[in-house]
């Protein structure tokens, strides 16, 4: 209830300045560097009372940076009286005259949350790999359980914070953690603050989203043109189209070489292939963000055998509202998409339905 209580009282007008003091208990330095957005200052330290005192402007949505030569911390200038109190080994504690109306206080009671959330995480899990006599089945399924319990509690610490913070920094940090469809996202987006709302990661991010609901499942697919050799471009020009919508089921598979997940994949796609490929189903991989030179390595190296797009760069994800990847999106015959973001046993079960 405490830390609720910061959690929701992060509302109204703040101050438009704010004080910030800095506190050395060993070595104080000569000056510090300020930063935050386009502010950028030196201040003179006092060696007497080994501390520093200056009234800047509020920004909330920005982290300001204090840097020195043994000393960095970051805080959100929000209209409050801020004290940094700085420990030889270089910690910063940050404590605010007004905890109620401090979205840095607020900050930080949301860190401190989602550090008990992944602490309480890790050890389910190393209990977990103690536990004897447990068959594979029942480890996966408590795997999941804590997993499952985990997210849960992240999201709705994000969603109580985001119900809080309509207009500062903390906004678009819970926004990017969030667990949401994309029809709430939308609504929760268009609620926001307008300067918030308005900035550069969040009108992104509702493109994202927009594009994403065009290329939902029960749409027809969008085509897109790649030149995979530039050297070679009339030999090497490809589209989306010679492979979706020519009469067979289509796995395709949004990856790229340094990308830990998408090679973790393979396997299961590969499991897919060998089972399934047949004049009713194929697979299609389309390397994006990546060189192709390290696609093609990779290809060979992790066994990829099916149809290949390399050297698509932004565009398809673009196209197709893809954030992350792996992407795995399954096209029906007449390009019609079925399911998107399929991972592990689900590749299988998506397919196997389509060709019962």
């Amino acid at each position: 209830m405490a830390a609720a209580s910061v959690l929701f009282a992060c509302n109204g007008k703040p101050s438009d300045k704010t004080v910030l003091v800095g506190q050395y208990e060993g070595k104080v330095p000569a000056e510090v560097h300020i930063i935050s957005g386009d502010l950028d200052t030196l201040v003179k330290t006092n060696p007497d009372t080994r501390s520093f005192t200056v009234e800047l402007p509020t920004d909330v949505l920005a982290m300001a940076t204090i840097d020195s030569e043994d000393h960095t911390a970051r805080v959100i200038l929000d209209g409050t009286k801020l004290t940094v109190k700085f420990s030889d080994e270089g910690a910063a504690v940050i404590t605010s005259s007004n905890p109620k109306k401090s979205v840095q206080a607020a900050y930080d009671e949301f860190n401190a949350s989602m550090q008990d959330i992944m602490t309480k995480f890790r050890a389910d899990n190393d209990a977990l790999a103690k536990e004897k006599g447990l068959s594979d089945e029942e480890k996966e399924s408590r795997l999941n359980a804590i997993y499952e319990t985990a997210s849960g509690n992240i999201n709705t610490r994000c969603r109580e914070v985001l119900a809080a913070n309509k207009d500062n920094l903390l906004a678009l940090m819970a926004l990017t953690t969030i667990d949401a469809d994309d029809e709430e996202m939308i609504g929760i987006i268009d609620g926001l603050g307008e300067t918030v709302r308005a900035m550069e990661p969040v009108q992104q991010k509702r493109k994202a989203i927009e594009i994403r609901m065009e290329t939902a499942e029960g749409k027809m697919f969008k085509d897109f043109t790649v030149v995979q050799d530039p050297e070679n471009a009339e030999a090497t020009t490809v589209r989306f189209s010679d492979f979706i919508g020519k009469g067979k089921y289509m796995i395709v598979d949004f990856w790229a070489s340094w990308c830990g997940p998408c090679r973790a994949e393979m396997p299961n796609l590969k499991a897919v292939y060998d089972e399934f490929h047949s004049d009713k189903f194929d697979m299609l991989s389309v390397a994006v963000w990546d060189k192709p030179e390290d696609s093609k390595a990779a290809a060979e190296e992790l066994g990829i055998s099916w149809n290949q797009i390399i050297n698509a760069q932004q565009g398809p994800t673009d196209l197709y509202g893809i954030e992350g990847i792996p992407h795995i999106i399954l096209f029906g015959p007449d390009g019609t998409i079925l399911k998107r973001d399929l991972r592990g046993e689900a590749i299988r079960k998506a397919v196997a339905d389509c060709l019962k």
